[in-house]
């Protein structure tokens, strides 16, 4: 199975993940959540809108909730482009590939692109926002997690390597991609634009879906806090997988999904992956196993729920698979010994 090749001159600099765009039914409660549990701290709010950043972020927000009645979904996914020119770059190129493309007016943004990937991924680019002072040294008003910045966030789609492919040709590279020996395919892949492992991870499953959103935490004992926290605000339900450390080694994490659903990982902050000769590592998946170093594989819920994209239609991969599941592997286990 071949992987795609990172094009290292690519028609416009994109520097990292940086924000989401969700929808919310109680933005009451999400705030509760958001501010409480992860520590996240709110840049600024009105009656239908609240704009969140991490304690360490000088950008105005890496998250935004917006009132909805509907069912709640993710509308856009956010990278940053290193100048306001990266923009009119991306614009060319979009324009010369075929990518509809169009630029729009965000509060608190600069100039803002936005499209749909081929997977049909809504997607902006940004490269300014307003500035806020960074919080990360005032401990006094730290909450939660106190997380520090966004990091990540996680994309099911039916075709990965198509996928990867588009961000790859836009200067993306692989650190790690997941791989079934036994089918022979790539089912995942871990791409990135900064110097850690992670910008967007493209998953195998029906998609375009959100997945999740990964926020950097300084140490464990910040997501043991946020589990506390949630634990005595009546969100201990809403803790889903972890704490645990992956298989892959990277990072230590914890899943949570908030009053509607949506999906956040707190993790400790990422290896370094910068040299040219930092290749992709191949993680490859066994029949039947547990893929994490220590704790539970993901529940039913993890592998199989996510966030719909707004407007966006759904297709399935050509093989589904079935990953190991928390349900699966304690029904497989067999009881052990009494020892009398």
């Amino acid at each position: 199975m071949t992987i795609p090749q990172t094009n290292f001159n690519p028609p416009f600099n994109i520097t990292r993940a940086s924000h989401l765009v969700f929808t919310a039914r109680d933005l009451a409660a999400s705030r509760d959540f958001y501010v409480e549990v992860m520590g996240l701290i709110v840049s600024d709010e009105d009656a239908d809108t609240i704009w969140l950043r991490g304690v360490e972020e000088r950008c105005h927000h890496s998250l935004t909730l917006k009132r909805t009645t509907g069912q709640p979904q993710c509308e856009r996914v956010g990278f940053r482009v290193f100048t306001d020119e990266d923009l009119t770059r991306a614009k060319a190129h979009f324009d010369r590939t075929g990518i509809s493309a169009d630029f729009v007016e965000v509060p608190f943004q600069g100039r803002t692109l936005h499209f749909n990937d081929p997977a049909g991924t809504p997607v902006e680019l940004v490269a300014t926002m307003k500035t806020q002072p960074r919080m990360h040294t005032k401990n006094h008003v730290h909450r939660g997690a106190a997380a520090l910045r966004m990091d990540h966030y996680q994309v099911l789609v039916p075709d990965v390597l198509s996928a990867a492919k588009f961000y790859m040709d836009l200067g993306f590279r692989i650190s790690d991609y997941i791989y079934v020996e036994a089918a022979d395919r790539v089912v995942g892949t871990f791409l990135h634009r900064k110097d850690n492992p992670w910008d967007i991870v493209l998953l195998t499953r029906s998609g375009p879906r959100f997945h999740h959103g990964g926020y950097v935490v300084e140490g464990v004992d910040d997501i043991i806090r946020a589990c506390d926290v949630a634990g005595n605000l009546g969100f201990a339900d809403r803790l889903e997988h972890g704490p645990g450390r992956h298989g892959h080694l990277h990072s230590y994490y914890l899943y949570v999904r908030d009053p509607d659903g949506h999906r956040t990982e707190l993790l400790l902050p990422g290896i370094q992956v910068i040299d040219i000769d930092d290749e992709p590592v191949r993680c490859v998946v066994k029949p039947n196993a547990n893929s994490t170093l220590w704790g539970l594989p993901a529940p039913r819920s993890w592998v199989e729920e996510a966030t719909s994209f707004a407007g966006v239609e759904v297709r399935h991969p050509g093989v589904e698979g079935e990953p190991m599941t928390a349900e699966k592997y304690l029904a497989a286990r067999k009881p052990e010994a009494v020892v009398s």
